[in-house]
């Protein structure tokens, strides 16, 4: 049993990952993340295989047209395949990838504009937890609390680089969303944050 999961959130890049149900990373691929209409149907059809049980994608915030990109995807692969189709917060990926030991993560994305994503999270054992929904902030905003470890995926100054992570944060952000009820397979829509977290919505049909 595995579950094949959609990560196209980012401005910079895409990520597909293939996974065991308890997180481990089977397979993966990347993307540029400047044609993901072009290069996401061969890399999804590298990817399936026989013992698919489910999809996962990305639902956001991140970058709208790519957002709208995984998640046509991962609708038409659930409803062709008839699996269940679950979704994943794109700052719980990059959360995913923290160094073990931390007990308090910020999860940091690049917005564009001068903006950054940001969602706090607590470690307990194994688990993350988000304290909170994430939400937009401008770059000069941002602050990192004493003991908390701030990461990313994008680069950014004065935060944890963890990009190499990503694939093996993917897996294991999709093996949680597996423990959580699928989302409805009649539509969704991307996350967007523009400005903060009380215009943060949830997929709606």
């Amino acid at each position: 049993m595995s579950v094949l999961a959609i990560d196209t959130s980012s401005r910079r890049r895409g990520l597909c990952t293939v996974a065991a149900p308890d997180g481990t990373l089977l397979d993966h691929r990347a993307l540029t993340g400047r044609h993901l209409d072009r290069e996401l149907p061969p890399v999804l059809a590298a990817l399936l295989r026989d013992d698919l049980a489910a999809v996962a994608c990305v639902i956001g915030p991140g970058s709208y047209t790519g957002l709208r990109v995984g998640i046509a995807a991962a609708l038409g692969l659930a409803h062709a395949r008839d699996l269940p189709l679950h979704g994943i917060a794109a700052l719980d990926v990059v959360a995913q990838a923290a160094p073990p030991d931390a007990l308090a993560v910020a999860a940091v994305a690049d917005a564009g504009r001068g903006a950054l994503y940001v969602a706090r999270y607590r470690r307990d054992g194994e688990t993350l937890t988000a304290e909170a929904p994430p939400r937009r902030v401008a770059a000069g905003d941002l602050t990192v609390a004493p003991g908390e470890v701030a990461v990313t995926f994008d680069g950014i100054q004065g935060l944890v680089d963890v990009a190499a992570e990503a694939p093996v944060a993917l897996a294991r952000a999709a093996a949680v969303a597996l423990r959580r009820a699928p989302l409805p397979r009649a539509g969704l829509e991307p996350v967007y944050l523009a400005g903060d977290a009380s215009q943060l919505r949830e997929p709606r049909v």
